[in-house]
């Protein structure tokens, strides 16, 4: 009888059961039969009702014990039974279906891919837009309004600002404006119109159509009806963004003259008489112009796209951004999962583009076994061409500087060319480090008509290094051949010094990190000269010292 239960069970826990109170003695059985047909009874309705209840379970659990197999994403066949180990977690797949809460976690990871892809594309223009709500938040400043940045206070929140040139920075709304008239004027200066994607319109100046000799230019609305514009006597520049910038640097150290070159500037609005620039000046006011880290950098985004025109070329991320509820005409307001997203997004896109400015993805040394970078070196001007579109190599400049013109990429020498090396190493590899102390050595002839500087930054904020203790918060930070002090070798070239504090005797050649604080530094020629170009000149290495 046992044995037929045990059959009817056919189960190998079963015959693990506890059977010791059915294996009676015979005695027993012959002294009570009616008792023992009672508990036999009883014993094989527990034993039905048990493998009824357990057999399906067991037997499911025996299939995926027997086929789930766990594999790393590179080997996983996407099909059958698969624990897949990736790096944001488990993915299960049972008979190819996807399980509900891996579903999840795909989508959650897709989201965030493409919150890091939106941070990427609009870095440049949420630079600009930062920038474009201080001018009137601090300065007061309208569209067509100048302020202009002389001082430590008024260009440390600039993001790798020279600090040896004044910046005149105007804004302008073009879908408020309509299209605007500069009769700009003729003395040595470098300017440039650029639309918000920090993409050169236009230079002025020496190295602008006018080339130094002054001139009118008829900034034009994208879109705009040209029949309804009289083009005749102007140099024309098309914008592709509503939103733009003009700005120019006086590069004359006269002040005489660079007063009657900002008396002589004339702009305003197409088809009315055009008045002196407003200039905003001497306020030692101070912005910030470094991106907000987390959620508040889409708060830009969202500010930036509203009434602008979308290039073809960007669909994909408009795309993108309508998935997160960030669409022109509409009020942002995503989800708190969605707004935890984002957050995540910006913070990871803001350690891959600082992973791309410390060490280049799509670049190469300027020279060979050096760490110095030629900015602006490996894009366009235009950023794309009709197959490729420059993302990282135009990212490791705009996430530690502002504004490209065709004077700053230009590879041809003259007195408006400006070239620019940095690099995020010493010699023998190492990241600069404000704790230690350092050396480089510029040797003669330098191939700047005008002069050169060498400027140091925060690797935090890419702006000036703020040093609390120096008097001269904007000499601490750079030094340029133009600087009377500067003391220069018996062969011409010269010795710099870099640190928390000066070597003994050299506090003339010397410029101020922080302690505690991570550097890099600025290299820039004004007025380049061919050996720069061949190479035949060559920078010397950051070197620390012992």
């Amino acid at each position: 009888m046992l044995n037929r239960l045990c059959c009817i069970c056919s189960s190998p826990a079963i015959t693990k059961v506890d059977l010791a109170n059915f294996q009676l003695k015979h005695q027993f059985f012959m002294k009570y039969p009616q008792k023992f047909t009672t508990i036999l009874l009883l014993a094989t309705i527990i034993v039905l009702t048990s493998c009824n209840n357990q057999q399906p379970q067991n037997d499911t659990v025996y299939k995926a014990d027997l086929n789930n197999k766990t594999v790393v994403l590179a080997e996983a066949t996407l099909q059958g039974d698969e624990l897949i180990k990736t790096d944001f977690g488990d993915i299960q797949m049972n008979q190819t279906f996807i399980t509900n809460e891996s579903i999840d976690k795909l989508n959650h990871q897709l989201h965030l891919q493409r919150a890091v892809a939106i941070y990427e594309w609009s870095l440049p223009l949420v630079s600009f837009q930062k920038w474009y709500n201080s001018s009137s938040e601090v300065y007061g400043a309208n569209d067509l309004d100048f302020v202009e940045s002389k001082s430590f206070e008024e260009k440390v929140g600039i993001l790798t600002a020279n600090a040896t040139t004044p910046y005149v920075i105007g804004w302008a709304n073009l879908a408020n404006t309509g299209p605007v008239v500069i009769d700009y004027p003729s003395g040595p200066s470098a300017g440039g119109v650029l639309d918000f994607f920090q993409l050169s319109l236009g230079d002025l100046g020496l190295a602008g159509q006018d080339k130094g000799k002054g001139g009118k230019y008829l900034i034009i609305p994208n879109g705009y009806d040209v029949s309804k514009l009289n083009t005749k006597g102007y140099f024309v520049i098309n914008a592709t963004t509503n939103k733009i910038m003009i700005g120019t640097r006086f590069l004359s150290t006269d002040e005489a003259e660079v007063k009657k070159m900002k008396e002589s500037f004339l702009i305003g609005k197409y088809g009315e008489a055009l008045k002196p620039a407003r200039f905003i000046s001497n306020t030692d006011k101070r912005f910030s112009g470094v991106m907000p880290s987390g959620y508040d950098y889409f708060k830009l985004v969202h500010q930036f796209i509203q009434d602008e025109p979308q290039k073809q070329e960007d669909k994909i991320f408009y795309t993108y951004m309508r998935y997160f509820g960030i669409v022109n005409g509409q009020p942002l307001n995503p989800s708190a999962e969605l707004q935890i997203t984002l957050t995540k997004g910006a913070k990871l896109g803001e350690l891959m583009c600082r992973a791309n400015q410390i060490e280049p993805r799509q670049d190469e040394p300027f020279y060979d076994n050096t760490t110095w970078y030629r900015l602006m070196a490996n894009i366009p001007l235009t950023k794309s061409t009709k197959t490729d579109y420059y993302l990282d190599e135009s990212n490791e400049y705009y996430f530690e500087a502002v504004t490209i013109t065709a004077g700053m990429k230009s590879n041809t020498p003259g007195p408006g060319t400006t070239s620019y090396l940095t690099n995020k190493k010493d010699k023998d590899g190492n990241f600069l480090l404000g704790s230690n102390s350092y050396k480089i050595h510029i040797p003669a002839d330098m191939p700047a008509s005008n002069f050169w500087a060498f400027t140091i930054y925060s690797e935090v904020t890419r702006c000036f290094i703020v040093n609390k203790d120096a008097k001269d918060k904007l000499r601490a930070t750079s030094i340029d051949s133009r600087d009377k002090e500067l003391k220069i070798n018996d062969d011409g070239s010269v010795d710099l010094y870099i640190g928390h504090t000066s070597p003994e005797g050299k506090e003339s050649n010397w410029v101020q990190t922080n302690e505690d604080e991570g550097w890099f530094p600025v290299f820039r020629t004004y007025g380049t000269q061919q050996a720069f170009f061949d190479k035949t000149w060559q920078l010397g290495d950051i070197e620390l010292m012992k």
